[in-house]
């Protein structure tokens, strides 16, 4: 039984609804590499300005495992969004709406991500 890949018909927006989609997993992709650096400064106790090290926190290992959990987050809702939107534009059905668990997902990001930036204001 030969392989017949079915084709997707480009009629309205097709081709402009998949560039769409290729955008943002390549957008989660780059927001997750972010999040894997300032996890990696975090664990390194990096600055942009070098001062003198007073004393060591305790707290590194904790934060820099929360920030690379959010990064592998954003892997998985950039990866799920993708996909549901890819079988949606295969089957011809409108997709425009931001599917729930990829809108919670990217939801705890956000409060991981604003959460970080008030625990590394109140450690310096």
């Amino acid at each position: 039984m030969p392989y017949h890949p079915s084709l997707v018909e480009n009629t309205g927006s097709n081709a402009r609804d998949f560039a769409m989609l290729e955008r943002n997993i390549l957008s989660h992709l780059k927001l997750a590499l972010l999040l894997s650096l300032l996890s990696s400064s975090v664990l390194l106790q990096a600055r942009l300005v070098p001062n003198e090290p007073t004393h060591t926190s305790s707290g590194r290992i904790p934060l820099a495992t929360v920030e690379f959990s959010a990064a592998l987050v954003c892997i998985i809702a950039g990866a799920w969004e993708y996909y549901s939107g890819y079988w949606d534009l295969r089957k011809t059905r409108a997709f425009l709406a931001s599917p729930k668990p990829h809108l919670l997902m990217m939801g705890a990001v956000v409060a991981i991500v604003f959460a970080t930036c008030i625990v590394l204001l109140v450690q310096d």
